[in-house]
């Protein structure tokens, strides 16, 4: 049986869950935190020190693209952390080790083949998107490099997932905070000493994050008194784990790169505006990335709480967990977004050089974009955090099919059929809240039938295992 050691877990099957998940939920958006500032840091110095005038826009414009390739393998370690989390919650050890292992061994193997893809398809990518051509040789430069980094961004992720399954958030904050430093530090060092532009930020960020994953992995391995510690001798694929989680992972991952790919549509659409306008839209994306990863935390704790107690079978406290989350997640981002829409123009101000001769222009239409963003994020984190829900009850195909059609076709039918009419900055970004709401409320409906069929089935196991301990007390 697994033993829940020391004060380093957060176990989600007993106790108040309330103070649990919000001192859960912290460190872990400290962590994401800190690793979207890696991409800000990029953006920030290549705006302020760099002597290309294309730098910010080219760095800007991948975004999309990077984030396609990373969502893909941040899919699929949500399935690791589903199977983690469950066997975590059931105390059983050797499943949990077994898990581990399986979840460790595939993340090498999807580092390694998402990397080399990233490096080829790049340029074919960026140009599919109608990347102007000034702006292309820096944007593939920095696509290139950074896909040398993949292995290193995708064992961190996976080994996160690891330790956020068994309750422990904290690790990969400490590892992020030591790497943000080194990567904004290097960042400084090859832009401005050693004048190397895009391709400084790029090698700057991929450094970081191999040591965020060396940093991960040696926790993993120093943790010997735990079930759920690593040995390169146990390496594995075990046939079935996997199978549960490509099951579970896949649509997520598929879920997160249709995304990815829609905003390929919305950067082509984008991309027939000026530089300026491309500009301000990088600094938006960051602003928004960055709130975006804080509050989405809420969906890896939902995933997590509900796997635990999926494991433990508490379908009542499953319910609880996923109320909980809701209720924080949406708080939090009515009350982040509406304090960034204040400060608004002094944080634009920090990607841009006091002598940019478009800067009122990008201030003008970044304001224009955020004012639509913010004003309505809430209902976007809510909608995460019940699709986290879903995910952990094992229904991630139905999270897939609902946000797919709510989000992506949305999205995608507004980029055809109403942007040409409304041809604004603002006419593009009234997709946002349309398609939120519409996902909020599909999710919420399957979640509903979802959790009863999965309690429907719980019901004659926990009935059994309570006669059971009702007849050895006796």
């Amino acid at each position: 049986m697994v033993q829940v050691k020391g004060k380093r877990r957060v176990d989600a099957t007993e106790g108040p869950m309330f103070s649990k998940m919000f001192f859960f939920v912290v460190p872990l958006m400290l962590t994401n935190l800190l690793n979207h500032l890696y991409n800000m840091a990029d953006n920030i110095v290549v705006g302020q020190f760099s002597d290309d005038p294309t730098a910010l826009a080219a760095v800007g414009v991948t975004g999309s693209l990077n984030s396609l390739f990373v969502n893909l393998a941040i899919g699929i370690s949500v399935g690791s952390g589903v199977l983690v989390a469950r066997n975590f919650g059931a105390r059983d050890k050797d499943k949990l080790s077994r898990s581990v292992h399986t979840a460790m061994t595939l993340a090498v193997i999807v580092g390694i083949i998402l990397g080399i893809a990233r490096f080829f398809l790049s340029e074919w990518a960026l140009a599919l998107m109608g990347t102007k051509a000034e702006l292309m040789p820096n944007a593939v430069l920095y696509c290139q490099i950074l896909a040398i980094g993949m292995p290193g961004t995708i064992v961190f992720t996976f080994g996160s997932a690891v330790l956020r399954s068994v309750g422990d958030s904290k690790t990969s904050l400490y590892a992020s905070m030591i790497t943000g430093i080194l990567n904004v530090l290097l960042n400084l060092f090859f832009v401005i000493v050693c004048g190397m532009s895009v391709a400084g930020v790029a090698l700057a960020t991929i450094i970081a994050k191999y040591v965020s994953a060396a940093i991960v992995m040696w926790v993993l391995i120093k943790r010997r008194d735990e079930d759920y510690a690593f040995d390169f001798k146990k390496m594995c694929l075990d046939g079935k784990m996997v199978k549960d989680i490509l099951y579970i992972g896949i649509p997520s991952s598929i879920q997160s790169a249709i995304y990815s790919f829609t905003n390929v549509f919305l950067t082509a659409a984008f991309n027939t505006f000026s530089i300026a306008a491309m500009s301000a839209r990088t600094i938006a994306n960051n602003i928004d990335t960055l709130l975006g990863t804080a509050v989405n935390t809420y969906q890896h704790a939902s995933v997590t709480f509900t796997s635990q107690n999926y494991g433990a079978k508490k379908p009542d406290r499953m319910k609880k967990s996923v109320l909980i989350a809701v209720l924080q997640a949406g708080g939090l981002g009515i009350i982040l977004g509406q304090l960034m829409l204040i400060f608004n123009e002094p944080i634009i101000n920090m990607y841009l050089s006091s002598d940019d001769p478009s800067r009122v222009e990008v201030v003008t239409y970044a304001k224009e974009i955020m004012s639509i963003m913010l004003s309505c994020y809430f209902i976007g984190f809510i909608s995460d955090t019940i699709a986290g829900f879903l995910r952990g009850l094992g229904a991630s195909i139905n999270s897939m099919l609902v946000s797919v059609i709510g989000v992506c076709g949305i999205r995608i039918a507004w980029i055809f059929f109403v942007f040409p009419t409304y041809n604004t900055v603002t006419g593009l970004y009234m997709m946002y809240p349309v398609s939120w709401s519409a996902t909020a409320l599909g999710l919420t409906i399957m979640a509903i039938v979802v959790f009863r069929k999965v309690k429907r089935k719980m019901l004659p196991e926990i009935q059994s295992e309570n006669k059971d301990a009702t007849v050895k007390t006796v």
